[in-house]
Order: C-alpha cells, then sequence, then structure tokens
C-alpha cells in the first residue's frame, strides 16, 4: 500500500501545524493481520502455517520468542516459542486483545476445536473473537486451520483478512500450490511455494491441539447427570475421572 505522506506537501503539513513526532505516527501500514487456512484431510493446512512461520523466522521478520500457539516446533523455530493448548491458549488469546499486545504471533491449528461454532453462549469466546479486529493494526498475526464447513466461530470468519485454500503437498517438485483470498481487496489469486519438507521436519506432525490432559479428566455430561440423580446434588463429580464414575453406575 502507498504512503499517504508521499503525496502531501511541506505545505499542506505546516498548515496542519504538524510535528516530526505527529507525522511519524500519522500513518503506520499493518504488519499483521488473521490468516485463516481452510481445506480437507491432508490438503496442508497446517504445513502451509508452519511454512510461513518458517520463512518469516528465517528472513528475521518474526521471532520464535514472540510467538505462541497449540502446535509444538522444533529446532532454532522453538527457542523462545510456547505451545499453549484449551485454557492456556485462551489466556493468552484474552491478554493479547485486552493488554493488547503487540507484534506478537498465534497459532490455533484446528480452531474449530478451540473456537467451534455451537458455542454461541460463550460470552468470553465472543469478547476474545470479536477484539480480533484490532490484530492487524498492532502487528500482530493470527494463523488458524480449520475444515471446510461452518465449524468455526463465525466471528472469527468475518475477522479474517486472507482465506488460504492449500491444494495437497507435491512431494516430487518439494511444492505447496494454494489459492489465497485476499478480503481487504476482494481478490482472489493462485500462488505456489517451495521448499516445504523441510518445513514438516520442524512442527510436531502427531499431537492433538487440544490440552491433553484436561481432556483426558472430563466427563460425559450424561454421566454427570446420572450420576446426580443416583448421589444426590452434593457429589463432587469433577474429581471423578468418567471411567471410575461410569464403572460405579454399572
Amino acid at each position: 500500500m502507498n504512503n499517504p505522506l508521499n503525496y502531501i506537501t511541506q505545505k499542506d503539513i505546516d498548515k496542519l501545524g504538524l510535528s516530526q513526532y505527529d507525522l511519524a505516527t500519522a500513518y503506520q501500514p499493518s504488519k499483521g493481520g488473521v490468516w485463516h487456512v481452510r481445506g480437507g484431510e491432508n490438503k496442508g493446512k497446517t504445513l502451509w502455517v508452519v511454512h510461513r512461520i518458517r520463512n518469516l523466522i528465517d528472513k528475521g521478520i518474526i521471532s520464535p520468542e514472540n510467538g505462541v500457539g497449540n502446535l509444538t516446533f522444533k529446532g532454532k523455530y522453538a527457542l523462545g516459542y510456547q505451545t499453549l493448548k484449551g485454557d492456556d491458549l485462551r489466556q493468552y488469546l484474552w491478554d493479547m486483545t485486552h493488554k493488547p499486545y503487540k507484534n506478537v504471533w498465534v497459532v490455533i491449528d484446528e480452531i474449530d476445536s478451540e473456537f467451534p461454532a455451537r458455542f454461541f453462549t460463550d460470552k468470553e469466546q465472543t469478547e476474545i473473537a470479536l477484539r480480533m479486529w484490532h490484530t492487524s493494526k498492532l502487528g500482530n498475526r493470527v494463523y488458524m486451520t480449520s475444515h471446510i464447513g461452518n465449524s468455526a466461530d463465525v466471528i472469527f470468519h468475518l475477522s479474517t483478512h486472507y482465506y488460504v485454500y492449500p491444494n495437497f503437498p507435491n512431494f516430487k517438485t518439494n511444492s505447496l500450490d494454494y489459492t489465497i483470498y485476499d478480503r481487504l481487496n476482494n481478490d482472489i489469486s493462485d500462488w505456489i511455494t517451495w521448499d516445504i519438507i523441510p518445513s514438516m521436519l520442524i512442527y510436531n506432525r502427531s499431537e492433538t491441539t487440544e490440552d491433553t490432559e484436561s481432556e483426558q479428566s472430563k466427563i460425559r455430561p450424561s454421566l454427570r447427570k446420572k450420576a446426580k440423580n443416583h448421589n444426590g446434588d452434593n457429589v463432587n463429580i469433577d474429581e471423578v475421572l468418567e471411567w471410575k464414575e461410569a464403572s460405579h453406575l454399572s
């Protein structure tokens, strides 16, 4: 984007009574944005995100210590980076959108699991999503992936600046074709990125994106209801694991 200061004269500046400091803060082009990578299984959604982050780190545009996400990175890309999942990731996003942070980057892989569309009554989720509109102008970058369909919070959809649709990695050519929809300029274009195979080596491709420990301790709502009916309202069901509760009810 062109800098509007290139098209204004000193005479205009004098009329406005602006100092050099005023000019320095008058126009600050966005360095951030929200990228939403979408597609079916094995299309290369997470790979596209990791590959982009790898390139940005290699070019010195971003650094690992300013990044968090529910993926685990490896090698030099993990130095200072924080892996956050579940409530920890939500807390970071809350802080990022309320304090607010600047020049940070976040990965929300499989956002349909972290911020699903059906949790429409979750006020915390809604407030985080609404404040994603500030991401771009603060120089923050958010990379999220989801499957095709209405699987993620609709407000995250609306706050997306760029939709990315990868089309299967090609290992023979070491490349990945993708289509990008730039919502800011209403433009659709096809691209190809190279040297993707090394990017597959720098993240853990066999981990779950949610907080596994909390998920293992979670009790099915139907069992929770049965336990209350069976033992009364005073039972501390949160301290009982699902398989133990199922055994107790049988």
